[in-house]
């Protein structure tokens, strides 16, 4: 069972990262690299689940923290262009 949860996991990352490189727009793109965030945030906190290691907690809080501070910065960028 835990290896399909990191199957579908790994599969969310891959199909995120197509979307990355052949998103129509950059509003796409950047979208998919959210959703990298949240799935890398998830696929870490799994295996920290499943191996019981510390320091993937950690670094899921990192994914995450970067996640939004990516998500606000590409915000700030875009009302700043569209003025």
């Amino acid at each position: 069972m835990k290896e399909f949860i990191l199957f579908l996991l790994g599969l969310n990352l891959a199909l995120g990262f197509v979307r990355i490189f052949r998103g129509p727009s950059v509003v796409d793109s950047m979208l998919a690299s959210l959703l990298l965030g949240t799935g890398g945030t998830s696929l870490i906190l799994a295996l920290y689940k499943f191996t019981g290691q510390a320091f993937l907690l950690n670094l899921a809080l990192g994914f995450a923290l970067l996640a939004g501070v990516v998500g606000v910065a590409f915000a700030i960028i875009m009302l700043r262009d569209a003025d």
